[in-house]
């Protein structure tokens, strides 16, 4: 297989965003005008192959894009797969399965291209595979709320070992509260994460911490609250202290501020990141309303609830760090599954099916306009005819 040529590298994510928002807008618009629980009977089953057709069609059109700067660190990852020898060890290291995952499909015969492709698939397949286990017949409106994830986007296209690692996280965590097989094939996949990109101890830690310690959603909530206090008081102090742990090299170099500076301009600024942490409440706030103003739970919302809360109170006590935003997105690959679960499979309102298009309509609404700040600028449109006239 080769590169989509079609569509210029500069618009990639022009067409993307631009066509999710149209997908999510229409299914808006579909379940606006009703005042019941059309979602919660589970009466959109003829969306859902669509769910399945999509996610397919995106897993191409995101894996077979070009190799080009704009999309980050898709350029190195091509050229280490290119020049990947044949005589690779099959070395068990930290992170050894990602080697060999990439050894095997050179192995297979398959392109730098097709390897995008299987890799593309295994993330957004992820996505699926989750929105099927826990959302059962409303996997249409969880892959809409995947797809149109802040983060989505970005880690398909640059951030990729670690897409594909949170991923199979995402579908373990769907597991980890079910019957004892799906638990320990839960545990498997962790370690198939872990073994892809160490990073992902951070969930798979607050996971088992959830499954064996922090049961009550309470204290969850209590310790997110309280690591923002921690951050802002002794901030440096813990990321010192979670570097000396050593379990992921990147992290020190984050700490240290080794990165290129033509590139922290673009998404690294440090200190408080206020903004990604208001970013980062509105699961807190769904969580909250849901296990204590309502007081819904069951075992599968607690243990993605609780997960998140984990993950992300660790996020905030290394916030200063350069590229945070790495971190974050080790709780931000949660975040669709946290908003849309209660959405899809509580009875919280009468007339849930309008509220539950409002808030899909301001979750996607907010990344079309992160969007549009990223590539035109905060003054309007600063920059626009630069964009869409590139020479």
């Amino acid at each position: 297989m080769e590169a989509i040529e079609f569509v210029d590298p500069w618009y990639y994510s022009t067409v993307y965003f631009f066509f999710l928002l149209f997908i999510s807008w229409t299914t808006v618009l579909y379940y606006m005008g009703s005042n019941g629980q059309k979602i919660l009977r589970s009466e959109d089953q003829p969306f859902q192959m669509s769910a399945f057709l999509l996610t397919l069609a995106l897993s191409f059109f995101l894996g077979l894009r070009p190799f080009n700067r704009v999309f980050g660190d898709t350029i190195s990852y091509a050229s280490f797969y290119a020049y990947l020898s044949d005589y690779y060890p099959w070395s068990i290291h930290t992170e050894w399965l990602w080697y060999n995952i990439q050894m095997f499909c050179k192995n297979l015969g398959m392109n730098t291209h097709e390897f995008f492709l299987f890799s593309e698939l295994v993330y957004l397949g992820g996505m699926y595979a989750c929105s099927a286990i826990l959302m059962r017949k409303n996997v249409w409106i969880a892959m809409v709320f995947f797809f149109t994830a802040f983060q989505t986007y970005t880690y398909g296209t640059n951030g990729i070992r670690n897409g594909f690692a949170c991923s199979i996280e995402l579908v373990a965590l769907s597991l980890v509260s079910g019957t004892k097989p799906q638990r320990y094939f839960s545990f498997f996949l962790m370690y198939v994460a872990l073994s892809i990109h160490r990073s992902t101890m951070i969930p798979t830690t607050a996971a088992l911490m959830t499954l064996y310690y922090v049961k009550d959603t309470k204290m969850a909530l209590r310790f997110w609250l309280l690591s923002i206090g921690i951050s802002l008081v002794a901030g440096p102090l813990v990321e010192q202290f979670f570097v000396a742990l050593g379990f992921d090299d990147r992290m020190n170099a984050y700490h240290l501020g080794q990165y290129k500076e033509e590139t922290q301009q673009v998404f690294s600024s440090t200190g408080f990141r206020w903004d990604f942490l208001l970013y980062s409440s509105a699961p807190v706030a769904m969580i909250w309303y849901v296990t204590k103003y309502r007081r819904f739970s069951n075992p599968e919302y607690t243990a993605i609830a609780n997960a998140y809360l984990l993950s992300n109170a660790f996020w905030i006590m290394v916030i200063r760090a350069a590229y945070s935003n790495r971190f974050a997105y080790l709780s931000w690959f949660i975040y669709p599954v946290v908003i849309a679960y209660p959405l899809l499979r509580m009875n919280l309102w009468k007339d849930q099916d309008r509220k539950t298009t409002i808030i899909l309509f301001l979750y996607s609404g907010f990344t079309f306009y992160m969007f549009f700040i990223y590539y035109f600028g905060t003054s309007g449109f600063r920059g626009f005819d630069q964009y869409w006239w590139r020479n």
